[in-house]
């Protein structure tokens, strides 16, 4: 087969360029419709119990993550000068384009009597701006008296101050929530110049936000210096600039189609999506590595050109497809989860995997077709001495040293395994920040003052139609309100309680004293001042659905690891059952953290489970070369071990598995699986040309794919390294990970697996070898008499 490929490929090498050309014009037209993503990646399936718990909540209740919180710190700000800048600013916010409504201190009401209607009706504590110290005084001595503002808008010493701006719900997915935020980042920074104090900003709008702008920049950024590391690695290797040219052009065309399929099928850029084309440079670069350095061994042994790329084709043409498909295959494992994100991510990764290796197999063999026949300082890389001393080692070690190599690697392996059970799972909405990032530090000042920013919801549902509004329920939820108040790491809590407790003080003449819950006498008394109009849904109906069977008790919650949260979850629904019989109301918490953690627990599971899978298919795929359990074993377990020390450096580090770093073994595998295929392939073509000879084939073998295992390792690991410049630490210890892993799978590629082989000399045999595994490589006789009939001239 292969053999007609490169009697095609190089008979008609205009038409595949034009053909390249072409698609590559289309990948670009496509490219034209790549969008940011303004949310979080979609990664847990709508049918999840707590997706459609959350669905209903925002049907019901409205969007709960459409929050900006902002807080400062000032000890002087009930003064006439910082007052008036206040209400200044908190009046630029509301005209803001996609701001709804802002919830300032100096816009905040009261309840009172209205005479006139005698019903409560809101008052505004600042009517205007003020005008005169008194006036400030004034207001600071209301406001302080307003239980219902307590940490909700002011601290307990009343001396750190929050804003609530919240966002229209078109905007809050849409691109125009970058200028939102970013008109809102300009007051800001004009209020700290002005008043020349700090502004401290979060909430989920800000957050994604901050994450959407600096993915814009990183994708390119990585893009770049991935890129020009890989370029100067292969330079350095191969010493030849028309070599590094030419792959260089093979890995930016695959960054264009990589765009281009995004285009294509619609997808958004995600945090996920983003590490798309720095991959497919990396490992678009070992398949550069190895036909060149082909074309060269070649060129070396006959000194005809044509000869050397119709060699490329037909020699190692079913190995690279082996490799690509397996690296291929373990990226599309993704696709069988239920995960949008990861979905997206395996379509797009293993597509794009296979275009490279197609771009490869026909760029490099015509376009050296055009050029000059390769200098002898073009392959002197073959000979470097350093080099040559490493592969001897390599081979003395599992020639003679074998039973040190097996010591070795156990040792190694004991201290990995002990090293996971050291491992922890968590993952939380600001672990991917660094500590020193601005963003992370608002966060942290706001959860020290104010216990938190990331939204908790819970619904209290009654059975009974109307039962919410019954005092035993409202009790019951003050009740359940003042139990959650006691956990540490909780805000203050808002439901309708708090709002009758608000009516009630109004209606007992603002005594902050009679900020409580009417008897049963007082509730009957106070229905008459409860306005039944517009007025007094807008008073409630963010709280309490349409029908009174629903409640909502909303606070904010410090961002916890998913252990944290969890034990969080059982504290409160321990309150829950102890207080709410569960024959009469049914209670449901939900929320940003909730999701997130719920998020974190399926991602897991399904990237475990898609890893799983990937070494199964690959395990059926590598029996289908081979033919042979016993080869099949060998080739796995190689590749096993790299990830068990992986897993064992994470727990030692203290690197904790979460859906960032989970993804290293997926990755790693497909990649690392591909040294095996050359390794062995390389392997059973020695073994036909010297007689079954297993010790011998397996030291050629080192020697033959040594060079280039070890220079693709090289280049991946400084590669995957360039992810550590990301600002954001789950791609940091992506790249790490990753760097690190392939590493460990060169060397028992190079160690591990040879001397397998030769410890198992008396018990492989020619049919643990089938004739898909010899069809690979064909013997450099089969080829003699084809070399003529491909000749391009």
């Amino acid at each position: 087969m292969w053999t007609t490929i490169a009697r095609i490929l190089l008979r008609n090498r205009i038409l595949f360029l034009v053909i390249v050309g072409l698609v590559t014009v289309f990948m670009l037209f496509q490219a034209q419709n790549i969008k940011m993503g303004y949310g979080f990646a979609v990664m847990m399936p709508d049918e999840d119990s707590v997706s459609i718990e959350n669905a209903l909540f925002e049907e019901t209740f409205g969007e709960a993550g459409n929050t900006v919180v902002i807080a400062l710190e000032d000890e002087n700000f009930f003064t006439l000068d910082r007052i008036q800048a206040w209400q200044k600013y908190t009046d630029s916010l509301t005209h803001v384009e996609g701001v709804e409504n802002v919830i300032s201190i100096t816009n905040t009401f009261d309840l009172t009597i209205d005479t006139l209607k005698d019903e409560l009706t809101l008052l505004p504590l600042l009517e205007g701006e003020v005008q005169t110290e008194e006036e400030v005084a004034a207001f600071k001595e209301r406001i302080l008296s307003l239980p219902f503002y307590k940490n909700l808008l002011y601290s307990e010493e009343g001396k750190v101050i929050m804003l609530l701006v919240r966002i229209e719900q078109d905007a809050l997915y849409d691109k125009q929530i970058i200028s939102t935020i970013e008109d809102i980042k300009s007051l800001n920074e004009n209020f700290e110049k002005r008043a020349n104090i700090k502004i401290h900003a979060s909430g989920l709008p800000y957050i994604r936000m901050a994450n959407t702008k600096r993915l814009e920049l990183e994708v390119y950024l990585l893009i770049f210096f991935t890129i020009l590391i890989t370029t100067l690695l292969l330079y350095a290797f191969l010493r030849s600039f028309r070599a590094t040219l030419i792959s260089l052009l093979i890995v930016v065309l695959g960054v264009i189609f990589t765009f281009g399929l995004l285009g294509f099928f619609g997808f958004e850029i995600s945090i996920i999506s983003s590490l798309i084309p720095p991959l497919v440079i990396v490992i678009g670069v070992p398949n550069c590595i190895y036909l060149i350095n082909k074309y060269h061994q070649e060129y070396k042994a006959h000194s005809n050109k044509i000869k050397a790329l119709q060699r490329v084709i037909r020699k190692i043409g079913n190995v690279t497809v082996m490799t690509n498909f397996t690296t291929a295959l373990g990226f599309a494992t993704f696709i069988l989860t239920d995960s949008l994100a990861l979905v997206e991510f395996g379509i797009v990764a293993s597509s794009i995997i296979l275009l490279v290796f197609l771009l490869s197999i026909i760029l490099i063999p015509i376009i050296y077709s055009y050029l000059k026949p390769p200098k002898e300082r073009h392959y002197s890389h073959f000979n470097i001495s350093w080099i040559q001393g490493m592969l001897n080692f390599l081979v003395n070690a599992v020639t003679n040293h074998r039973p040190r190599v097996y010591l070795t690697a156990l040792v190694l392996l004991s201290i990995g395994v002990y090293g996971m059970f050291q491992l922890r799972v968590t993952g939380n909405l600001t672990g991917d920040f660094s500590k020193k990032d601005p963003v992370y530090l608002d966060i942290k000042f706001i959860e020290k003052k104010f216990k938190g920013v990331m939204p908790l919801e819970i619904v209290v549902e009654s059975r009974a139609e109307n039962g919410i509004t019954r005092l035993s329920t409202l009790k019951k939820i003050d009740e359940f309100q003042s139990k959650i108040a006691e956990l540490p790491k909780v805000s203050r809590s808002l439901s309708i309680v708090d709002f009758v407790k608000f009516s009630r003080q109004g209606i007992l003449f603002g005594n902050p004293d009679m900020y409580a819950l009417p008897s049963r006498q007082e509730q009957q008394w106070m229905k008459k001042y409860i306005p039944r109009n517009s007025e007094k849904k807008s008073m409630v109906g963010t709280l309490v659905d349409s029908t009174g069977r629903k409640a909502r008790i909303s606070m904010q919650i410090e961002d916890l690891g998913t252990t944290e949260m969890r034990d969080l979850q059982n504290q409160i629904t321990t309150y829950a059952k102890d207080i709410f019989e569960k024959d009469k109301y049914k209670i449901t918490i939900t929320g940003a953290s909730v999701k997130y953690v719920r998020t974190t627990d399926y991602l897991i599971k399904n990237l475990a489970i898609s890893m799983l899978l990937a070494i199964v298919l690959i395990s059926f795929m590598m029996a289908f070369l081979f033919g042979s359990a016993k080869m099949v074993f060998i080739s796995i377990i190689p590749n096993m071990i790299p990830l068990l020390l992986t897993a064992g450096l994470m727990g030692y580090l203290g690197i904790p598995l979460k859906p960032s770093t989970i993804l290293t073994f997926s990755i790693a595998f497909g990649i690392s699986i591909d040294d095996t295929i050359h390794y062995l392939a390389r392997y059973r073509q020695e073994l036909k040309s010297n007689g079954w000879r297993i010790g011998e084939a397996a030291k050629v073998a080192i020697q033959d794919t040594g060079i280039s295992m070890f220079y693709t390792s090289v280049i991946l690991f400084f590669g995957f390294s360039v992810f550590l410049m990301s600002t954001f630490g789950g791609t940091q210890a992506l790249g790490f990970l990753v760097a690190i892993t392939l590493i460990f799978a060169m060397l028992t590629n190079l160690l591990i697996l040879p001397a397998f082989l030769m410890s198992l000399d008396k018990r492989i045999r020619a049919r643990d070898f089938s004739e898909n595994i010899i069809e690979i490589i064909n013997s450099d006789d089969d080829l003699e008499e084809e070399d003529e009939e491909t000749n391009p001239n």
